[in-house]
């Protein structure tokens, strides 16, 4: 209830400090779960809680079998996988083509992760875990940071030269051109009005051809870096030689 001055709260206690949100800003209700224990998860860590599925438990229950350098490559290719789809975006997506790409992201999340903690936290002693963890989230926050920045002073840069490519095709030579000068001239524009309606057209492919540059550069990065990601040391180097010596 919200009227006047009221205002309904969702109030939980976390140890002795009590917290309150407004109820509208609550996305969903869950139920109490134990925690699902994480492989090589810091000593302060219980575990984790599902949140869009049952791929991050399985994940986590694998790694104590599965070199996690295989779910960090399966996780890298289908990022880039996702991102290459995006790189066939055009003016007229339809939202079915939005979706698809995201869909698919959403798996390599679940599987990219864990594995990434647990390759960072490998060889190390239990007491250097939480060292070692806040070095890795500063690490990543400031690479994501770099990233970003970079990410959007290139799309830019991308997006200017294609306007100015695409402008260069805008002459009283070019018969499309003519075309549409005079149509717009016919439905009352004036050559103020024609000129900017069609810079903005141009912007509008201008920079829909830079995020697809983007988009294609990272699923381009994204595959370079499956190599790398096997310079890291195995977290559990005797998990492949066990599975041949129970054979025998």
């Amino acid at each position: 209830m919200s009227t006047g001055d009221e205002v309904q709260l969702v109030v939980f206690r976390v140890g002795s400090q009590a917290f309150a949100f407004n109820i509208f800003q609550a996305e969903r209700g869950l139920r109490y779960q134990e925690p699902t224990p994480l492989p090589d998860a810091p000593a302060f860590l219980e575990g984790g809680f599902p949140s869009g599925g049952q791929a991050v438990p399985l994940v986590g229950r694998s790694t104590d079998r599965v070199d996690a350098r295989l779910f960090a490559s399966l996780a890298l290719a289908i990022f880039a996988l996702s991102f290459a789809l995006r790189g066939q975006f055009n003016t007229q997506v339809d939202i079915g083509t939005v979706i698809l790409p995201t869909f698919i992201q959403g798996a390599a999340v679940s599987c990219f992760f864990i594995p990434l903690i647990s390759l960072s936290l490998s060889g190390l002693h239990p007491e250097q875990y939480p060292a070692a963890t806040g070095l890795n989230n500063f690490a990543r926050i400031t690479a994501g940071a770099f990233g970003t920045s970079i990410a959007t002073t290139f799309w830019a840069q991308r997006a200017s030269l294609h306007h100015a490519q695409l402008s260069e095709h805008i002459t009283r030579y070019d018969p499309a051109a003519l075309h549409w000068y005079s149509a717009l001239h016919a439905a009352g524009l004036s050559s103020f009005q024609v000129k900017a309606l069609i810079n903005r057209l141009i912007d509008q492919q201008a920079y829909t051809m830079g995020a697809l540059d983007v988009f294609n550069i990272s699923a381009l990065l994204l595959v370079l870096l499956i190599p790398v990601v096997w310079l890291a040391r195995n977290p559990h180097p005797g998990a492949a030689a066990a599975a041949p010596s129970g054979a025998h």
